[in-house]
């Protein structure tokens, strides 16, 4: 594993820019009266950018593919909660849209970084599965 602070993880970058525009979306119109709803979709908009950090300073190659992992349980979990929040009228499809590249994104650079870290772990560049058995 590299030697950096989570701070310089660019995913971690994009989660926290997630977590405080989630932050925002739920500190006024119907967030601000359903304290369960709001904090819900805040605890896990916080929740990847937590795992991503804890990840990255856990300084093994396992533990930070667990703790991204983690992560992308939170992006689902995110997703969802945004889906219902839309549903429920608490925020605008215009909002949910945004969100979800933001989501998206997120997930996929953290696809790449546990690929990435996965091959470091079994010390080849590239893995190729012959799947015609040739």
């Amino acid at each position: 594993m590299q030697d950096y602070k989570f701070e310089e993880e660019e995913t971690w970058k994009l989660a926290r820019e997630l977590a405080w525009d989630v932050y925002s979306v739920t500190s006024r119109g119907a967030f601000e009266s359903d304290y369960l709803m709001r904090n819900s979709v805040r605890r896990a908009s916080f929740a990847i950018m937590a795992n991503v950090a804890e990840g990255v300073e856990k300084g093994g190659t396992v533990e930070f593919s667990r703790y991204l992992s983690k992560a992308k349980d939170e992006i689902e979990e995110l997703q969802q909660q945004l889906e219902m929040a839309q549903e429920s009228g608490f925020i605008n499809s215009a909002t949910l849209a945004r969100l979800e590249m933001m989501l998206t994104s997120l997930g996929c650079m953290i696809s790449a970084l546990m690929t990435s870290i996965n091959q470091a772990f079994i010390g080849v560049d590239s893995v190729r599965v012959n799947y015609q058995g040739r």
